[in-house]
């Protein structure tokens, strides 16, 4: 019964921290535009549909793909974007009437829709739209990302979702470092100069694994990726719209963390911190005073942790959960039957690979 009462005081704070959402900053100006001119492809034809100035929804299409097959257009969900929910949230039955009119007229005849959030209105709309002018659609992926809900958590007991070793090591990790210099947490919030801690963090992010003597996809290991991540950063930095928390070691950054704010909801975009001191646990400890300070905020309602679940650190210290899908649509009635087939293909290869992977994990006969 207890357990029953919690999930339902879980399930009305995040329809009221709905009702507050504001646009997705993924598709707002000041990471859009910025996206555009640093992160298209030469390959790729961006399409944006909207009405009254208003982009409502950003596409691509691969110029590389034979015309004699059906055009696929994508929603832009470059490696940078993590929510790909349209500007206009609540939309008529006429709004959607109007976005695939204009999809078709672009000649258009898939739609592939990655990073959905289906908790939404719009997401709802969508649904019943598709129902309604007989368009297939098939899910191709669901999943779930973490969220911390304002009011779900009480700042000072916060941590009492950790387990008592956790919450040790935690405590002797932040020793350790108070005994090697001073250590802060410092935020940047509200309109503001990015200049420094933009700065910081690229450097940040490349001092690891990420950067040139690893995997090289840190932004600063790509040209293109370091001018619209200063674009971007300048540019919402200046409106207030970007939300920086950073763990200091004698005033240099160990960890940092990079927000996206809209209204009362926050998204998490980017995180760093210094590899040589990873068995202290800086990148741990920068989440839990984040944490605390988002759920200080009486101005903010909830945050999205842009991770993907499994990700056990946010699992355990963010209750909520957030839905995500991915989908292939029709566009018109004659590409239906490309749909269904390719539906049933797609589940077709994740019983295969589900069954191949439960015959990895059997242990093997003596």
């Amino acid at each position: 019964m207890k357990s029953g009462k919690s999930e339902n005081i879980r399930t009305e704070q995040l329809e009221s921290a709905q009702l507050e959402r504001q646009q997705n900053p993924f598709f707002q100006p000041w990471v859009l535009d910025n996206a555009r001119s640093h992160l298209l492809a030469r390959h790729e034809r961006f399409i944006s549909i909207g009405g009254d100035g208003e982009i409502v929804l950003p596409l691509v299409v691969d110029r590389r793909i034979p015309g004699l097959l059906p055009t696929v257009a994508h929603i832009w969900g470059h490696k940078h974007c993590f929510d790909s929910t349209p500007l206009k949230q609540n939309p008529s039955r006429d709004d959607m009437a109007t976005l695939f009119d204009s999809l078709a007229g672009q000649g258009i005849d898939i739609l592939r829709w990655r990073r959905m959030p289906t908790d939404t209105d719009f997401s709802a709309a969508l649904i019943d739209f598709l129902a309604e002018r007989g368009l297939a659609h098939e899910e191709t992926k669901r999943y779930q990302r973490s969220l911390l809900l304002a009011g779900s958590n009480d700042p000072e007991s916060f941590l009492d979702r950790l387990s008592k070793k956790r919450r040790k090591d935690l405590r002797r990790c932040r020793q350790r470092l108070s005994e090697m210099g001073t250590v802060e947490f410092v935020t940047y919030q509200g309109p503001h100069d990015a200049a420094q801690w933009c700065h910081d963090f690229i450097e940040l992010e490349a001092s690891g694994w990420k950067g040139p003597s690893g995997t090289r996809t840190a932004i600063g290991c790509s040209e293109n990726e370091r001018a619209f991540f200063e674009a971007m950063a300048k540019d919402g930095a200046a409106r207030g719209d970007i939300i920086i928390h950073s763990l200091t070691l004698d005033s240099r950054p160990i960890a940092m963390t990079v927000n996206f704010r809209s209204g009362t909801w926050v998204w998490a975009y980017k995180v760093a911190y210094r590899e040589e001191l990873a068995n202290l646990s800086p990148g741990v400890q920068l989440e839990v005073e984040g944490s605390v300070a988002f759920l200080n905020d009486p101005n903010i309602a909830c945050v999205d942790s842009c991770t993907a679940s499994g990700h056990s650190l946010m699992d355990n210290l963010w209750s909520g959960r957030r839905p995500m899908a991915e989908y292939l649509i029709a566009v018109r009635p004659s590409v239906n039957p490309v749909i269904r087939a390719s539906g049933l293909l797609w589940r077709g290869y994740l019983s295969l690979k589900n069954t191949a992977r439960e015959k990895l994990k059997s242990p093997r006969p003596s």
